[in-house]
């Protein structure tokens, strides 16, 4: 049995786990919401902060936009790199960094709308860093520029909490391949934090091995009022709050991702 880096292996079965996401979608949304579907091909960069392999930063380029993609893992920047590669889009960058360094990374760069999925704000350490992130972010969006940010609702957290839960994926380029993700979480509702531990068994049935890594994360979920609260202080105006997928709609503590839009006004 081999243990490994979760984030160095990781990357090389994201998008295994992730290819029934409908990333098409989720982009064209996100562009009707950015007020980017009438922008002229070329004109407006737009940033998707925690981009995994790149798939959304891709589909962003195919729409016809630059795009940046930033995140904390080298694995997954490499991997997203390569597949930029493979495309052959030239008005791409893909960076790594810890959050902090996202400012000194990108170097001046600026964006007329910005993304993150994934919940990845949630990943950040503590809700003053969150903050402090958001206020990185705007200071590199473009005035009037607006981001979509996904997170989760921690009154649903609250309310329906989360369980162990075992996930198969097939390699469709590869049918002796099997991967299997457990998913064992702790919940702290004091600090609330939920701390992932993930175990991925990656089975070659052909050969008869394996492999399995795993790691642990700590999610900090805030609930509604004080990601509000997080927006009035990076000096975010909020356009609009909603389950994930479905502006317009009203949160209720059910739904367990929620979605904000929010907008540097000045």
């Amino acid at each position: 049995m081999r243990v490994a880096d979760y984030h160095e292996q990781f990357a090389a079965v994201y998008d295994t786990f992730y290819a029934k996401r409908d990333v098409a979608g989720e982009v064209q949304l996100a562009v009707n919401l950015l007020g980017l579907d009438n922008a002229p091909a070329g004109s407006r960069h737009v940033l998707d902060f925690g981009c995994g392999t790149g798939s959304h930063v891709l589909a962003f380029a195919g729409c016809g936009f630059k795009a940046t993609g930033f995140d904390r893992s080298p694995a997954m920047i490499a991997r997203a790199r390569a597949k930029c590669s493979a495309r052959g889009f030239a008005d791409v960058m893909f960076e790594s960094g810890a959050p902090s360094e996202f400012f000194s990374r990108l170097d001046g760069t600026r964006f007329d709308g910005a993304v993150s999925f994934f919940n990845v704000l949630n990943c950040i350490e503590t809700p003053g860093d969150m903050a402090s992130q958001l206020r990185l972010i705007r200071s590199r969006l473009t005035p009037g520029a607006s981001m979509l940010i996904e997170v989760w609702n921690g009154a649903a957290v609250f309310r329906d909490a989360p369980r162990s839960d075992v996930r198969l994926c097939a390699d469709p380029d590869t049918p002796a391949r099997e991967l299997v993700r457990m998913t064992l979480p702790t919940l702290d509702r004091i600090r609330q934090t939920c701390t992932l531990l993930y175990r991925v068994l990656d089975l070659d049935r052909e050969a008869g091995s394996f492999a399995e890594f795993k790691s642990v994360h700590d999610i900090q979920f805030l609930t509604p009022v004080h990601y509000r609260h997080l927006f009035e202080l990076a000096d975010l105006a909020i356009l609009d709050e909603f389950p994930k997928g479905r502006p317009g709609t009203p949160i209720t503590q059910d739904d367990w991702h929620i979605a904000y839009l929010v907008r540097r006004d000045t």
